[in-house]
């Protein structure tokens, strides 16, 4: 595809050397030529200086032919006036980057009414992901799908888990429902079979249905009681976009933010009145003793500054505050992070570039199989896709068993009407499934990318038959060995 993006900041960065990676034809329009340079010297793009409001550097850029405009700098009119620009000029799509909080209420009606395809706003899509880790307080993080029905979590294995030298085939038989997914070991990533054997301090990506999970939290003594009542540090716009949805979502949530600017503590305070807010400096310890912090389920760091936030995590952790999320905005940071043991860390530009990139995934596909969600885990290590199966996928009425699929891929379930399979090898996929699947090897944007074509060739039965399960609700099979 051909690509225009324009602005060269965090997100603007990400996805050049994203989609660049890919395959995609990348043309960056960016007033400052040293960033421009900077990201050539890392990724095979072409770069324009100048505005991306400007008609003739766009027509430069070749925006009339383009298959995608993406406007992802800094300022909101310009984004907006960009894609604008870039749609009566003949792109095919366009994306525009929006944060401030007075577009975030009525992005729908923007974006009929601009003719733009899509507006992404990454500190609401940040509040969203925060709002979904509150609501699974005993994982690291939490990926939903089937409208919430199934997740996908990360789960830190403790000592007195009990999971231990477990091989994962009696962890199969000991919890039938849930698919070990992905396995993180120090450095290393794992695509797990039967023999794999846990140790302690292993992240663990791990699916069921969400009650099968609950019941997994207890058995393993790691369940943590329903959040009703989270500390914020930092009343910036994410935080006014977390009080919003949280009002809406968990009235019975009690909600209280720190922040040290006392104009902005009153215009939140002011906002949400059922929010309560304390104007002081939430990094400093005698402030978060005085507001007794251990007294939190949720301590949740929003500050403007990464060291911060890392601090204010640390000491929630030392003090074994139940859940704690904290932003970290610098990429460069997260191995660090990652070391400290920390629980949830969001990244801003990271969750809008994933969403990007799925955005370009699905129109580049259009017309056969493509990419409904996407998620990396494990700092990028592995991928989890959700596939809408199309008539023409080779991979349709085959068994899964027979199936020649590439290693280091599960297929971890299907959704199928209003039910949710958990396959064994003897079920197989049909035409309009979603199928989810979680791979070490990225760039697929097909289910039939899957399939390695050095193994036995495909051959379609001459009378598939159909296992639909359709007389069958939460179907959930106990597999020979789905690791294997």
């Amino acid at each position: 595809m051909q690509i225009v993006i324009g602005g060269a900041g965090k997100i603007g960065e990400v996805l050049c050397l994203e989609l660049a990676e890919e395959g995609h034809d990348i043309i960056l329009i960016e007033q400052k030529e040293e960033l421009i340079d900077k990201i050539i010297e890392r990724s095979d793009i072409s770069g324009i200086v100048g505005s991306v409001v400007d008609y003739d550097i766009q027509v430069e850029a070749g925006v009339p032919n383009c298959d995608l405009f993406i406007s992802v700098t800094g300022n909101d009119e310009m984004n907006l006036i960009g894609a604008v620009l870039a749609d009566r000029l003949g792109a095919d799509y366009t994306v525009a980057r929006v944060g401030d909080p007075q577009y975030g209420t009525h992005m729908g009606l923007m974006r009929r009414a601009l003719g733009v395809s899509n507006i992404t706003n990454p500190r609401l899509e940040a509040a969203r992901e925060i709002v979904k880790n509150l609501s699974s307080p005993s994982s690291v993080s939490v990926e939903s799908f089937a409208h919430g029905r199934v997740n996908m979590h990360e789960v830190k294995i403790k000592q007195e888990s009990g999971l231990e030298g477990m091989k994962l085939s009696d962890f199969r038989n000991r919890f039938t429902s849930l698919i070990v997914c992905a396995v993180q070991r120090d450095e290393q990533v794992i695509i797990p079979d039967g023999s794999f054997v846990f140790n302690t301090g292993d992240t663990v990506l791990i699916t069921g249905l969400t009650k099968d999970l609950e019941q997994f939290y207890l058995d393993i003594g790691i369940f943590q009681k329903k959040i009703s009542n989270v500390l914020i540090i930092g009343g910036g716009e994410i935080t006014n976009y977390l009080c919003r949805i949280l009002m809406r979502n968990a009235p019975k949530m009690k909600i209280t933010v720190i922040e040290k600017d006392d104009k902005r503590a009153w215009g939140l305070a002011a906002e949400y009145s059922n929010v309560t807010v304390l104007s002081g400096d939430g990094t400093d310890h005698q402030v978060l003793d005085e507001i007794n912090y251990t007294f939190y389920d949720a301590i949740v760091a929003l500050t403007g500054i990464d060291e911060e936030n890392i601090m204010i995590g640390l000491l929630a952790a030392q003090n074994d505050i139940a859940k704690i999320i904290i932003k970290v905005n610098r990429t460069e940071m997260l191995p660090i992070v990652r070391n400290t043991g920390l629980q949830t860390v969001i990244t801003p530009k990271a969750i809008v570039a994933d969403s990007l990139v799925r955005f370009v995934r699905a129109h580049e596909n259009a017309m056969g199989s493509k990419v409904e969600a996407l998620h990396r885990i494990f700092n990028n290590e592995v991928e989890v896709l959700e596939f809408n199966v199309k008539q023409d996928s080779k991979a349709l009425n085959i068994p899964l068993k027979d199936l020649p699929i590439k290693k280091d891929i599960l297929i971890v379930f299907i959704i199928r009407s209003n039910q949710i399979i958990f396959p064994t090898g003897n079920d197989s996929i049909k035409c309009e499934d979603h199928v989810v699947i979680v791979s070490k090897e990225k760039q697929f944007d097909d289910i039939d990318d899957i399939l390695d074509e050095h193994k036995t060739k495909i051959k379609l039965p001459a009378q598939p038959t159909d296992q639909d399960h359709t007389d069958k609700e939460n179907i959930i099979p106990v597999a020979e060995d789905r690791n294997k």
